[in-house]
């Protein structure tokens, strides 16, 4: 964590008042029982904004690279300055505590006192805080909350759930995203952590969805066809022959075709451009909703 507050200090001295953000770290840092601690780290959250502005935090190439170094697909896209540096007054404040109960602990505090934008940065630091079971339990709040922008700051481009959460957690997390209406593309570790049971789920979801004449979300066939199972190839093997050429439907079912490690799921597509970035073409599709 030492490490990340280094770099959070660098990115807020660039931007906005860096010196006030250090003198908050550091009493923080050294804030005893008396100085009742999680006083100190409220009033510093809430008065951030004012102090450091709102603006997008927009790091360089060379920053996200420094970032990358300490934790692979770390992913700060959509922070603001403000979210930045109340994600490292967290980190100052957990500094002096003893184990990853302790932390969490304080992150429920958070999470129960703090205002909608406090939890949003208190989830987005996830991909900063350690991955340690003892945080498991907060981030399971994060997979059932209803509110889009709180599951969002948690679920959306970060590395953490990847590395951490129980796959029924992770499923529950991958099929919320079509609910909530957010896309599935920022998730990250969608091919590695997909699996047979998921699968199932989806089969389920687009069963609903079709018996209620509602639409889809053209993501689910990308997550469908990385965990399609016999049932899931039977699903995409008949939207495939149902589907109008020429669609953005259609260019979804080949797309997700031709990134399915499945033989037979790739069957159904005609090869595509050789070197295509499949992350980012779903992200061009995916565009119109988020």
């Amino acid at each position: 964590m030492r490490a990340w507050q280094g770099l959070l200090q660098g990115w807020l001295s660039a931007r906005a008042d860096g010196d006030w953000y250090a003198r908050q770290c550091q009493d923080l840092a050294h804030a005893t029982a008396g100085d009742r601690p999680l006083n100190l780290l409220f009033k510093a959250m809430g008065i951030a904004p004012r102090k450091l502005g709102k603006q997008d935090l927009a790091l360089s190439e060379a920053e996200q690279r420094q970032a990358r170094a300490l934790q692979p697909g770390f992913d700060a896209s959509r922070w603001s300055v403000d979210q930045a540096a109340r994600v490292g007054l967290i980190l100052a404040a957990a500094g002096n505590l003893p184990d990853g109960a302790a932390f969490a602990a304080l992150l429920d505090e958070l999470a129960n006192q703090g205002d909608i934008q406090e939890q949003i940065a208190l989830y987005q630091g996830f991909a900063l805080y350690p991955q340690d079971p003892a945080l498991l339990a907060r981030a399971g709040e994060a997979v059932r909350s209803g509110i889009r922008p709180i599951f969002a700051a948690f679920a959306l481009r970060n590395p953490w759930p990847q590395a951490m959460l129980p796959q029924a957690a992770w499923n529950q997390m991958a099929v919320k995203t079509f609910f909530l209406d957010l896309p599935l593309w920022p998730i990250q570790g969608l091919a590695e952590r997909a699996d047979q049971d998921l699968g199932e789920i989806l089969c389920d979801l687009a069963a609903e969805r079709a018996a209620a004449g509602r639409s889809l979300n053209l993501e689910l066939w990308r997550l469908l066809a990385l965990c399609p199972g016999e049932r899931g190839h039977a699903l995409l093997r008949q939207q495939y022959a149902d589907t109008r050429p020429g669609t953005h439907e259609m260019y979804a079912l080949q797309l997700a075709a031709r990134e399915s490690p499945h033989a037979d799921v790739r069957a159904l597509a005609p090869a595509g451009l050789p070197g295509i970035e499949f992350s980012d073409e779903w992200e061009r599709l995916a565009q119109w909703r988020e």
